[in-house]
C-alpha cells in the first residue's frame, strides 16, 4: 500500500512517502509559516522524486495533535481533501503517539512532552518494546510544575516541549530518566505514516467528514 503522511502539527513538519514497509521519500518544513504556501507544492515535489502518481495513493495519514493549533488544521484540510478526492482512506494518527513511535524496540517507557503555551505541557506516557506505542495513560494538559511526580525512572524522554522547559526538567529529574537527542524530538511523518497503515489495515480509518484536530484545549 502506498501511504502519504503529513505532519504539521509542531514548528517542524514533514511529509513521507511509504510503500509498505519501505520509505520512499520524505521532506521536512522548518517553520509554521511554511505550511500554508508549500504544503501542497511539498507534496507534488515528494510524489515526483519517488516518481509516484497522486491517483497510485492507497491511503492518506496524517498526525491529528495535540500541537500547533494552525499547523493541524491545515494539515488535516489538505489531508481531508485529499483522501476524499481520491477516494482513500484516510488515518488519524495522534501526535504524541508518533513521538513515541520514533523509538520502536525502546525498553523502557517513553514521556512525551509537547509544551501548551502558559507554563503547560501536553504530558503522555508510552511502552514501545515493539513495533506499536502503547500507550501507558491517556494524554492530558498539566501544569508544567506537575511533571514533577511524573518522571519515574527508567524512562526517556522526548518531545519539542523538551526545549521550553528543559532547564526546569533537568533541575528535578530523578536519575535514570534520559534524554532524547534535539532531532528525534519532531514527530517524523515517516513514523506518522506507519502508525497510520496499520489503522488502515485494521480497519481503523476515519471519516473525512467528521474528523477534527486533538486540541486538548481552547485555542488562546
Amino acid at each position: 500500500m502506498l501511504i502519504l503522511a503529513l505532519d504539521t502539527a509542531t514548528e517542524k513538519g514533514s511529509l513521507a512517502l511509504m510503500a509498505g514497509d519501505r520509505l520512499l521519500a520524505e521532506s521536512f518544513f522548518d517553520t509554521p509559516g511554511a505550511y500554508l504556501t508549500r504544503l501542497l507544492p511539498g507534496i507534488a515535489g515528494l510524489l515526483a522524486d519517488a516518481g509516484r502518481d497522486l491517483r497510485a495513493l492507497g491511503g492518506i495519514a496524517v498526525s491529528v495533535g495535540p500541537g500547533n493549533f494552525t499547523g493541524l488544521r491545515i494539515g488535516l484540510a489538505t489531508a481531508k481533501t485529499l483522501a476524499w478526492s481520491l477516494g482513500c482512506p484516510l488515518a488519524a494518527v495522534p501526535t504524541m503517539e508518533a513521538l513515541a513511535a520514533n523509538f520502536p524496540f525502546h525498553p523502557h517507557p517513553i514521556g512525551v512532552i509537547v509544551d501548551a503555551k502558559r507554563q503547560e505541557v501536553f504530558w503522555g506516557l508510552y511502552q514501545c518494546d515493539c513495533p506499536w506505542p502503547a500507550p501507558l495513560m491517556a494524554p492530558r494538559r498539566l501544569p508544567a510544575a506537575d511533571l514533577t511526580g511524573l518522571l519515574t525512572p527508567p524512562l526517556l524522554l522526548t518531545g519539542p516541549g523538551l526545549k521550553a522547559h528543559e532547564e526546569m526538567l533537568q533541575s528535578f529529574a530523578p536519575p535514570g530518566v534520559s534524554w532524547a537527542p534535539p532531532e528525534m524530538r519532531h514527530p517524523r511523518a515517516a513514523s506518522v505514516a506507519r502508525l497510520g497503515r496499520r489503522l488502515i489495515e485494521e480497519g481503523r480509518a476515519a471519516s473525512p467528514a467528521d474528523l477534527t484536530p486533538t486540541y486538548l484545549r481552547p485555542a488562546l
